[in-house]
C-alpha cells in the first residue's frame, strides 16, 4: 500500500491510499470510507479488489481517520460547508485515481455515506464510472430525513456545534439498531462480528463520537445529494450495483432499497443490479473475510451469472408499516393514541432506566409522521425543541447509571481484595474512585499529606500534575497499558479492564485503572492476589494464570505439566489462548508484556526501574 498526501484547495492535507493490482489490467477502483471508519478499516476489502486485477485508491476524508487535525478535527463539520468540503475532497481523490484511466475502465465502490457523497460528485461529473457500487446507502425517506433535520436543528440550540455529541449517536444507532434482535451494544448495527467491532472501537479513528456539527452536516448532506437536478443524467452505459445486506438496518433489510432504486432509475441508471449479502449488516464492506465482498463486485463486473446470484428487491414496506413492528415488539398495540409532548417527555424519563423507551420514543414520532403528512415542520421541530432538553437531562442520567453500575461492579468483585492502591480513573485521568492505599501511596509520592484524605477533585488535580502527558497518551492506545515513573522510580500501571472499557467506549467517563506499589519486595505479595490480578487485566481464567506464572518463574510448558499434573498439550492449550488474550505472539513476549505490566510492578524493588526479565530463563518452543 502506498500513501501519499492531497492538498484540498483551503490547504487541507488528506491521506490518500493506493495498491497497485498484481495483474496490471489497467483497470483503477476507488473506494469510499463510510461514517464511522477511515480506509485502512477497508484494508482487506481494498486488497481482496486489487488481487483481482484493480489498482485501487481511497481517500480519507477531511475529519475522518488520518485526514483529521487542527485543520480538520476529528468527526466534525462546520455548519453551512462542512457537506460540500467532504464533496470536494472526494472529486479531488477521484481525480486522481481517474488521471489518464478511460471511463470504461473505472469503478466506484461508495458504502454508506459515501454513496451519497458520490451522488453529489455525479451532479458535476456524470460520466464518472462505468461501474458504481453503492453499499448499503442512506435511504432517500423523506420522514426519516425530515425528522433527522429537526432533531439536529434543535440539538444544535442546545448543544455546541463543535463538541462531541453522544445524544445524537445514541439516538441515531439507537433507532437504527432497534430490530436487531440480538443488539447489545450500538455499534452492532455496523457488524454481528464482536471480534471486528471490538477492534472498530479500540481504534480511535474509527468510532470517534461525531460532533453536532457533524451530524447536522450529515444529514444536510443526505437530504441534499438525493435531490437530483430534473434534467441531469448520468453517462448512457452508467451500471450500478445495489449491495444491502440480510440483516442491514441502514436500509431496513432491504426495504428501502425499492425506492432508492426506483429514482436511481429516474437518473439514467438503466442497469442496476441488487444484492442481497446473507449475514451482512451496515458494514458489510469491511468484512472481506466473512462475506468476501470484492469477489461479489468482481462477479458482477465480470457478468458471471452463476457465481453472482443477483437477489430481487426486497419487498418495500412503507415506515409506517415498519414502525408499527417495533412499536407492537415493544409491547404498543394502540399506535394510533395521540402523540401529545407530555407523553413523550414522560418517555424520556422512563428511558433513564429502561433503553426500550429511546426505542419507544424515536419509533412513535416516525409512526406519526410517516402516518399523517399534515404535520408540518414548524409542528415538528416545535415537538423536538421542547422534547430536547428532556432527551438531554434523562440521557446523562442513564449515563451516569450506567456507569456507576461498571464501577461498581468492578468495586465488588475485584478491587477490594487487593491489597494495592489502586484507582479508576477517566482517559483525561479523573479519578472516579480511590482506596485508602492508593490515595496514601500517592500522598507520599508527592509529599502532601492532605492526598491521604481522598478528596475526589484533590486526588484529580494531583494526579494529572504528576504523571506528564506522554503518560496519559500511552494510555489512549490499545490497551491502555503504561508504566508510571516518578523521580525515576516505576510506582504504578495503567491498563483499561473489560469490565470498564465497554461501557466507557460507549457512555464515556471512566475507563482504566491504576494501581500503585505500596510495598518494596515482591515476596510480600500474595502468589493468590498475582493471580487475581492477571486475571482482572487480561480476562485471563484462573488456570491460565496461573501458568502465566509458572512461565515467569522460567518453568518450560513441560516442567508447569508436571507441577500442575496435567499433559503438555493442557499446558500448550492454555498458552495459546493466553496469548490470544494477551495479544502477544509467543513465550518470549509474553514474559516481556507481563514484566512490563502488574507483575513486573510488583516484581520490582523500590528505586529501580529495571525489571526481572534479564533473570528469567524463559523456554521458547511454543504451543503446537
Amino acid at each position: 500500500m502506498q500513501n501519499r498526501n492531497l492538498v484540498a484547495p483551503d490547504g487541507t492535507p488528506l491521506m490518500h491510499r493506493t495498491i497497485v493490482g498484481e495483474d496490471r489490467t489497467g483497470r483503477v477502483a476507488y473506494v469510499t470510507h463510510s461514517q464511522a471508519q477511515h480506509s485502512l478499516n477497508l484494508r482487506p476489502t481494498l486488497e481482496g479488489i486489487a488481487a483481482r486485477g484493480w489498482t485501487v485508491h481511497s481517500t480519507d476524508l477531511r475529519g475522518h481517520g488520518f485526514s483529521s487535525g487542527p485543520r480538520a478535527p476529528l468527526a466534525h463539520m462546520d455548519i453551512d460547508q462542512g457537506w460540500e468540503r467532504l464533496v470536494g475532497d472526494l472529486v479531488l481523490g477521484l481525480s486522481t485515481a481517474f488521471e489518464g484511466v478511460p471511463w470504461e475502465d473505472r469503478m466506484v465502490v461508495a458504502p454508506n455515506i459515501g454513496a451519497v457523497l458520490l451522488l453529489e460528485a455525479l451532479k458535476e461529473w456524470p460520466d464518472l464510472a462505468r461501474s458504481i457500487v453503492f453499499i448499503a446507502p442512506p435511504p432517500n425517506q423523506p420522514t426519516l430525513l425530515k425528522l433527522a433535520r429537526s432533531i439536529v436543528k434543535a440539538r444544535s440550540l442546545f448543544h455546541p456545534l463543535d463538541e462531541p455529541d453522544e445524544l445524537t449517536l445514541h439516538q441515531l444507532y439507537t433507532f437504527l439498531g432497534a430490530r436487531l434482535s440480538d443488539r447489545k451494544r450500538l455499534i452492532d448495527v455496523i457488524s454481528s462480528d464482536r471480534e471486528l467491532t471490538d477492534a472498530l472501537l479500540e481504534d480511535e479513528y474509527a468510532w470517534p463520537t461525531p460532533t453536532t456539527g457533524y451530524f447536522y452536516e450529515m444529514f444536510r448532506g443526505i437530504e441534499k445529494a438525493w435531490k437530483w437536478p430534473q434534467d441531469l443524467q448520468v453517462a448512457e452505459g452508467t451500471r450500478l450495483l445495489i449491495l444491502y445486506g440480510g440483516d442491514d438496518p441502514m436500509t431496513a433489510n432491504g426495504k428501502f432499497v425499492g425506492p432508492m432504486r426506483r429514482q436511481l432509475d429516474t437518473m439514467g441508471f438503466r442497469e442496476i443490479q441488487v444484492h442481497c449479502v446473507e449475514q451482512g449488516r451496515s458494514g458489510l464492506f469491511i468484512e472481506e473475510k466473512r462475506l468476501g465482498i470484492s469477489e461479489i463486485i468482481e462477479n458482477w463486473i465480470s457478468g458471471d451469472g452463476n457465481a453472482f446470484n443477483s437477489a430481487p428487491t426486497a419487498e418495500h414496506e412503507d415506515l409506517s408499516g415498519i414502525s408499527t413492528g417495533v412499536l407492537n415488539k415493544l409491547g404498543l398495540t394502540d399506535v394510533n393514541s395521540e402523540l401529545s409532548t407530555e407523553e413523550l417527555v414522560e418517555l424520556c424519563y422512563h428511558a433513564i432506566d429502561d433503553e426500550s423507551r429511546w426505542i419507544e420514543m424515536l419509533y412513535r414520532v416516525t409512526y406519526a409522521l410517516s402516518a399523517d403528512d399534515t404535520i408540518d415542520d414548524g409542528h415538528l421541530e416545535a415537538l423536538v425543541h421542547a422534547l430536547m432538553p428532556h432527551w438531554d437531562r434523562s440521557f446523562q442520567l442513564n449515563r451516569q447509571i450506567m456507569q456507576s453500575a461498571a464501577i461498581g461492579a468492578v468495586l465488588q468483585n475485584v478491587l477490594d481484595r487487593f491489597n494495592l492502591g489502586m484507582a479508576i480513573v477517566s482517559p483525561d485521568m479523573a479519578v472516579t474512585y480511590s482506596n485508602l492505599l492508593f490515595n496514601q501511596r500517592l500522598a507520599s509520592l508527592l509529599g502532601d499529606e492532605t492526598l491521604a484524605a481522598g478528596n475526589v477533585d484533590a486526588v484529580s488535580r494531583s494526579l494529572r500534575d504528576c504523571v506528564g502527558p506522554d503518560f496519559v497518551s500511552r494510555c489512549h492506545s490499545g490497551s491502555g497499558e503504561a508504566l508510571l515513573v516518578i523521580g525515576g522510580e516505576v510506582v504504578g500501571f495503567h491498563f483499561r479492564p473489560k469490565a470498564l472499557r465497554q461501557t466507557a467506549l460507549q457512555r464515556g467517563g471512566a475507563s482504566g485503572v491504576l494501581i500503585l506499589r505500596t510495598r518494596t519486595q515482591m515476596e510480600e505479595y500474595p502468589a493468590d492476589q498475582t493471580i487475581e490480578l492477571l486475571q482482572f487485566a487480561y480476562g485471563l481464567t484462573n488456570k491460565e494464570a496461573e501458568v502465566a506464572l509458572c512461565l515467569l518463574e522460567g518453568l518450560s510448558p513441560d516442567a508447569i505439566a508436571r507441577r500442575s499434573d496435567v499433559t503438555v498439550n493442557t499446558i500448550r492449550t492454555h498458552l495459546k489462548r493466553i496469548y490470544e488474550k494477551t495479544g502477544v505472539q509467543g513465550q518470549t513476549e509474553l514474559a516481556a508484556r507481563l514484566l512490563n505490566g502488574p507483575v513486573g510492578l510488583i516484581f520490582r524493588s523500590a528505586g529501580t526501574t529495571s525489571s526481572p526479565a534479564e533473570h528469567l530463563h524463559i523456554e521458547t518452543s511454543e504451543p503446537r
